[in-house]
């Protein structure tokens, strides 16, 4: 499941796919026994790995009464934020003034972190915010759930006043394979270390992008959890040029044997702790391909759940991986 996804619309996508990787047979978890998500950061912009990827700790404001605009402006006073570092205004459905708001507002001028997650600020609050003035030092940066598509990954794109992020969430906001070439081709991912383009249609063109982007190069942690990326994009990543590539979240994207085959042959996929390829459509193939790989030295968690393959499968990647495996 992908970052800040509680109680939130793309939530419900991802509660499916973890449905779905949850279900019976060898390649599935019991039932009854909640699936252990160690892909996934704890929800909020603060918390788990994204806080020190980001070097966004520090005290956080959410401002639980501002539910309206004018609220919100008032409770931004000149020293509303001062020792502030974090800023939660997650799921407020505030609309596109929320954006033109705080990124007039100079009160935001020391944040590191900022989580405008399921707001509807479309393409038009994304541009306030990357037009601001206020926000260059933001680290951190979440802006999942707004319906921006591919309008808005290409105003971000061409802006040079978030240049120092670190972490970026762009999950469930409708971008498809032209917004993730626009996305591939940014300086903006220039220092990225953790990238979430989660239940965004981007297909294997998409994945392709990001896997010959000149942009990724300081990248820890992708997340491309029911992004359609299929074999193809499986395929792309694995011949992806990613140094020191820690997470890679890829369930429920029907990457099959082929897709398997072709991530347990990648050397450049060496450094890899975490890889998630439930809810794939993997078969006994796939999976012994997976257990027989040379390079997965570096993983302590390979999360199976929701597969296709049997016992002999299961078997092979009990016997390789251990403890680390996850089905």
């Amino acid at each position: 499941m992908a970052r800040s996804l509680l109680l939130s619309p793309r939530g419900v996508l991802a509660a499916g796919l973890l449905a779905l990787a949850c279900g019976g047979g060898a390649g599935g978890a019991d039932p009854a026994t909640p699936a252990h998500a160690g892909a996934a950061a704890p929800a909020g912009i603060g918390a788990g790995s994204d806080a020190d990827l980001a070097g966004a700790h520090g005290k956080t404001e959410d401002f639980a009464d501002a539910t309206s605009l004018d609220t919100l402006k008032r409770r931004l006073s000149p020293d509303a934020l001062q020792g502030v570092a974090r800023l939660n205004l997650a799921a407020r459905s505030l609309g596109p003034g929320l954006g033109k708001l705080l990124g007039s507002s100079s009160s935001l001028a020391g944040l590191a972190a900022l989580d405008v997650s399921d707001n509807d600020l479309g393409a038009e609050g994304v541009r306030a915010l990357a037009s601001s003035s206020y926000l260059g030092g933001l680290r951190q940066l979440d802006l999942g759930g707004n319906d921006i598509a591919d309008a808005g990954v290409e105003i971000l794109s061409a802006g040079a006043g978030l240049s120092g992020l670190k972490v970026l969430n762009l999950s469930g906001n409708n971008v498809g394979p032209s917004g993730a070439r626009t996305l591939a081709g940014a300086r903006l991912l220039d220092n990225v270390r953790s990238l979430d383009l989660s239940m965004n249609p981007i297909g294997g063109d998409g994945a392709a992008a990001l896997a010959a982007s000149s942009h990724l190069g300081s990248l820890r942690s992708l997340f491309l959890l029911g992004c359609d990326v299929g074999a193809a994009g499986a395929t792309a990543l694995a011949r992806s040029a990613l140094p020191g590539l820690g997470v890679l979240a890829l369930s429920g994207n029907g990457v099959g044997d082929a897709g398997a085959r072709a991530l347990a042959g990648s050397s450049s996929l060496a450094t890899l702790e975490i890889l998630d390829l439930s809810a794939n459509g993997i078969g006994d193939a796939g999976a012994e391909a997976l257990a027989s790989s040379p390079h997965f030295k570096a993983l302590r968690s390979l999360e199976v759940f929701g597969n296709d393959f049997g016992a002999r499968g299961a078997e092979a990647l009990k016997k390789r991986f251990g403890a680390a495996l996850k089905l």
